[in-house]
């Protein structure tokens, strides 16, 4: 009996031990969980709308009159800056430039063009669809009534539009010049008084060595000048004899501010400086990442890299970082900017947009 009575005491104390332990678990785990949803309202950040429509990401925006529009793949994402409404338009699309003036949008998917009128701007129309002979991988780039495409891979040939509000006219079918290299992935354009500057990027063969070839055209399209291709870095891929391949050197965008432009690529790493007004002298921003993609506002310039989940502001003034905003960010590649917002196609969020 005596027995049967310790053996009693003994896992009565046991129960209660046990019971004490729960409860401080049970308490410890209730702290957790207040700390917890007290870190996820502090982390929220009510500037940030990520509630994108895309499924499979998105690559590349433009932003027009206070509407976004980002190429996502297999449509076109677009979102009005002030109420945050978005949609999703079943035009497929793998690269988007625009006309703010004529209220124009322009995507490129495979080897097909197409026009859209932004009338309507969460509806646009479609006005016209032009199939191409140019290659994947490429980019295009529009202003002052002249649309630009890159060749993308090899043997492809670039081409040059001149448009209105109502067509679209083929006015170049190669540039020899620009197609007799490796590839050309990426255009940027800058309106001129004239017509426009083109700045394709260019894979100068020997691997993967990277420059800025620069054509000039009238408003006709016409070619008026070719300055020297600007080559950026040497080749960077050095993997034989057991020597670790290096990044890519692949300039993926540019951006042209100040007379100045912006080239975000990998092989820096940073943003590389291309000075019309030095003979084309090339200059570094270093960055401790490699930038995919870089937008202006026509004060500042905003960068993004793959790896990154911030957006980096540069100042021109003096070309260094001035803000960084943290935002909901996993792979993205493609970067507009307004005087209110940044907005950020994301290859695995999809478009994300930040309230300045």
């Amino acid at each position: 009996m005596y027995k049967h009575s310790i053996q009693f005491i003994f896992f009565a104390f046991l129960l209660i031990i046990s019971n004490a332990c729960s409860s401080e678990d049970i308490n410890a785990s209730m702290v957790s969980q207040e700390e917890s949803d007290e870190s996820e309202e502090a982390n929220t950040n009510d500037n940030i709308d990520s509630n994108s429509l895309a499924t499979i990401g998105c690559q590349n925006v433009v932003i027009v009159n206070d509407f976004a529009y980002a190429a996502c793949g297999n449509g076109i994402e677009v979102i009005s800056l002030e109420t945050l409404e978005r949609n999703f338009l079943n035009f497929s699309a793998d690269d988007i430039t625009s006309d703010s003036e004529l209220e124009l949008l322009f995507t490129q998917s495979g080897n097909t063009l197409r026009m859209l009128d932004l009338s309507s701007p969460m509806e646009p129309s479609e006005i016209e669809v032009i199939n191409t002979n140019f290659g994947i991988f490429s980019g295009i780039a529009a202003a002052n009534g002249i649309l630009v495409v890159s060749a993308g891979t090899g043997g492809s040939n670039t081409q040059v539009y001149t448009y209105t509000e109502t067509s679209i006219n083929l006015t170049n079918n190669g540039i020899p010049l620009v197609d007799g290299v490796t590839g050309n992935p990426d255009v940027h354009v800058a309106a001129t008084d004239n017509g426009v500057t083109a700045f394709y990027s260019q894979d100068l063969g020997a691997v993967a060595n990277w420059g800025i070839q620069i054509v000039e055209f009238d408003l006709s399209g016409t070619i008026t000048s070719t300055p020297p291709v600007v080559v950026l870095t040497a080749r960077r891929f050095t993997g034989s004899f057991g020597v670790p391949f290096g990044p890519a050197n692949f300039p993926t965008e540019s951006e042209f501010l100040n007379n100045q432009l912006y080239v975000a690529h990998f092989a820096a790493p940073g943003i590389h400086i291309i000075d019309l007004q030095d003979d084309n002298a090339l200059n570094l921003i270093p960055l401790s990442y490699e930038p995919t993609n870089i937008a202006t506002d026509g004060n500042l310039l905003f960068v993004v890299g793959v790896t990154e989940t911030t957006v980096d502001i540069i100042d021109p003034i003096d070309n260094t970082i001035s803000n960084q905003i943290s935002a909901n960010l996993e792979q993205p590649i493609g970067v507009a900017a307004s005087e209110t917002h940044i907005v950020i196609a994301d290859r695995s969020v999809g478009l994300v947009v930040i309230t300045r």
